[in-house]
């Protein structure tokens, strides 16, 4: 796409000229279309672009089908912050069009060239209180909403607003703050509450703004992107008297009810708000509470009567619309305007009912449940909503609620059915089927079906429980024929822990932790089950590892494919360091041992890909490795592959699964039958075989078969036939 490039260049030219701090400033003058081949954005995730970031009027537009996260510029040194200079701003309007339906996710950060990126900027619905609006939040490093701060200002759709952020990249330096609509710095803000022990992050130095969008998250316009050292090098708001986006709704009601009215407003700098009822203003009292916020609550109502509210900034003021509350004063029993609805949901989830009603006030709601199989009914609570929370099968039955008024009679709502279903029953392949890459490469859950509990069956393949704080929590890998995963069962303690072989049946809520795949139970809680079936059980068969796929990418679809499975090694090299030190000394007890393992010895030369091992030794519950040498050298390494932090590590929790013995000397043969010639030989357990072939004695010698694990039966079909080789086998 072509840059119109009279324009922003000299406007460009000209804010550096005013302000010689200003880094970066794009009006986003482009004509319409695909902003990610301009020459100066690009799209820095996914690794394949789905070409879907553009510009339409000046405006970059974050849609619900906009996969592409955005950034710039590139290799622009002026707009790196430099040592001694770390405090940096940004700023840009927004303009939200559709609300997310999802809790909200980030979709504005800094970012330096390698695609570290903090100073995360959110849009979310879940803490605002006018109807129909959203918050702006911010974190300096989680990218998850419920770790944000959020602006308490709720702002409307179709309103633009300028946000500012800013970002200390020092260790000690302050973080992230935000500001909506701000005259000066000294204007309300707030501050990214997340802290993070990542060196790499604390020392980030920022070279990049970037934007991105996902599905659910609403649709966002953004516009007239600054960045700066100063927060007077990006403010750019013109003072204006503020923007009403959401004026007060008239409605009628009845003697003694209640109403709370709205309004949303953007302005520069701070707003004030005064509430008038017919053209008075309102004080706080008995009746009236929020006669000074963009909030107002009205109680005990006997008049009918005009609202309006008057929004002021330093520039001006401005007026909503009229609210006529019209008051009917006849008695009139209750009557719903809106009927709850039955709800059928999976055990452990959140059933939300809600009825409206109208009549003579004040108007009070008390919800009722009949169980299925007959009975009184049983009261539960008041409120116009009752919320069933992590819903048990005993909660399966019929609900009402009764509205009272200030006329008599009180007045029922319709029975509704809530039936609480069973989680569903799955495969270990399809829970890994649900995680997804996040920007950062890591983990996540996707379900798009809104299930996030189920159940699962598999036989635990650990000895002993795999976290130093196994006296709170029950932890250890299961695995079925399809793929495995890890309980983290909290509230349970290593006391309960099955032994290795048991199979055993899971429910519970699905999550990732630092790149892991987990279902985590919580004991005492309906979602929190683990029920033993059967003990004594054999493991699965471990998978051959292919040790440099999981080496240099674990968290590419092989490392997410054999995660929390039973993998193995053989012919390994142990060290005590990625660096290759060698081990020494015995294994202690109380504790766990980092150790890392090569294919082959340790050259740094060569850049030696290594895997870590993870060596779990618990006095009081697994302490066969106390006392033990740790080994230099394994035949054969088996464990289960935990992606745990961003990496992958085989897990260890006994000293068997070491193989350190030299297997014993045996002897293979050669069969030729109807021109087919196989090669045999004896096994034994705990002993891996490798084929080698070569044209002569001498060698070279070339693997053309293994490494196999407690194969069977030793053997091996020969294809090559064009020409007479010699064979060998070997262990590993």
């Amino acid at each position: 796409m072509k840059k119109i490039t009279t324009f922003v260049i000299l406007s460009f030219f000209a804010a550096l000229s005013a302000r010689a701090t200003v880094l970066f400033h794009d009006t986003l003058n482009y004509p319409n279309g695909l902003i990610e081949t301009d020459g100066l954005w690009y799209a820095y995730t996914p690794a394949a672009p789905h070409q879907d970031a553009f510009v339409a009027n000046h405006l970059l537009i974050l849609n619900q089908t906009n996969y592409d996260g955005v950034a710039a510029p590139t290799n622009n040194p002026a707009f790196t912050n430099t040592p001694g200079n770390t405090l940096i701003y940004a700023s840009f309007t927004i303009n939200v069009s559709t609300l997310p339906t999802i809790k909200g996710g980030y979709f504005a950060n800094f970012k330096d060239t390698t695609n570290d990126y903090v100073g995360h900027v959110f849009i979310a619905t879940t803490n605002t209180v006018v109807p129909g609006t959203y918050q702006l939040g911010i974190d300096n490093f989680a990218t998850a909403s419920s770790a944000a701060s959020f602006f308490p200002l709720d702002l409307a759709t179709g309103i633009t607003y300028q946000v500012v952020i800013n970002y200390d990249d020092e260790p000690s330096g302050n973080g992230g703050f935000l500001w909506v609509n701000p005259a000066t710095i000294n204007d309300y803000n707030v501050y990214g509450t997340d802290t993070t022990t990542n060196l790499l992050q604390q020392n980030i130095v920022i070279s990049q703004i970037a934007f991105s969008q996902y599905t659910d998250q609403g649709v966002a316009a953004i516009g007239n992107v600054m960045v700066g050292t100063t927060f007077g090098d990006v403010l750019t708001n013109t003072p204006q008297i503020p923007v009403i986006g959401i004026n007060p709704q008239s409605t009628n009601l009845y003697s003694n009810d209640n109403i709370t009215l709205y309004v949303a407003a953007s302005g520069l700098g701070q707003l004030s708000y005064r509430w008038l009822s017919n053209g008075v203003p309102l004080s706080d009292g008995t009746y009236v509470s929020g006669s000074s916020a963009n909030v107002l609550t009205l109680s005990d109502l006997q008049n009918t009567a005009n609202y309006s509210a008057v929004v002021s900034n330093s520039v001006g003021s401005v007026t909503s619309k009229v609210a006529v509350v019209t008051i009917n004063t006849t008695p009139t029993p209750p009557f719903f305007i809106a009927q709850p609805y039955g709800a059928t949901n999976s055990l452990g989830s959140t059933i939300t009912l809600s009825a409206v009603a109208n009549g003579t006030g004040p108007l009070t709601y008390y919800w009722y449940f009949e169980a299925t199989n007959g009975g009184s009914p049983v009261g539960l609570s008041s409120g116009s909503t009752l919320t069933l929370a992590n819903v048990t099968f005993p909660e399966s039955g019929y609900y009402y609620v009764t509205v009272t008024g200030g006329a008599a009679p009180p007045t029922n709502s319709v029975i509704v059915p809530v039936l609480v279903v069973p989680p569903p029953s799955v495969t270990m392949a399809y829970l890994h089927s649900l995680m997804q890459t996040n920007n950062d490469g890591s983990y996540n859950i996707v379900n798009s079906s809104g299930v996030g509990t189920f159940n699962v069956q598999g036989v635990v393949t650990t000895f002993g429980p795999c976290s130093s704080n196994s006296k709170t929590y029950g932890e250890y890998y299961i695995q079925d024929s399809t793929a495995g995963i890890y309980v983290y069962f909290s509230g349970q303690g290593s006391n309960g822990v099955p032994a290795a072989g048991t199979l055993v049946s899971v429910t519970g809520p699905v999550a990732v932790y630092d790149g892991q795949l987990e279902i985590e139970p919580v004991a005492g809680s309906t979602n929190g089950v683990v029920s033993v079936i059967s003990a004594n059980n054999p493991l699965p068969a471990p998978q051959m590892l292919n040790f440099s796929l999981m080496a240099t990418n674990p968290l590419g679809a092989y490392g997410n494919q054999i995660q929390d499975a039973l993998v193995t090694v053989t012919n390994v090299y142990i060290y005590s360091s990625t660096a290759g030190a060698p081990v020494s000394g015995t294994f202690y007890a109380n504790g766990y041992s980092d150790l890392y393992m090569t294919e082959g010895p340790y050259n740094s030369a060569t850049n030696s890909h290594t895997i870590d091992m993870y060596v779990l030794n618990y006095a009081g519950v697994e302490t066969n490795f106390t006392g033990k040498l740790e080994p230099g050298q394994a035949y054969q390494l088996t464990g289960p592959m935990s992606l745990y932090n961003g990496g992958g590590e085989i897990v260890l929790t006994r000293y068997a699964d070491f193989v350190t013995n030299q297997p014993a000397p045996f002897a293979a043969g050669l069969t030729v039958s109807n021109g087919v010639s196989l090669l045999t030989w004896p096994v034994a357990t705990g002993s891996t075989y490798s084929v080698y072939s070569a044209t002569n004695l001498l060698g070279p010698w070339t693997q053309t078969f293994g490494l196999g694990y407690y194969p069977s039966a030793g053997i091996y079909t020969v294809t090559n036939s064009a020409a007479a080789r010699f064979y060998k086998v070997s262990t590993p």
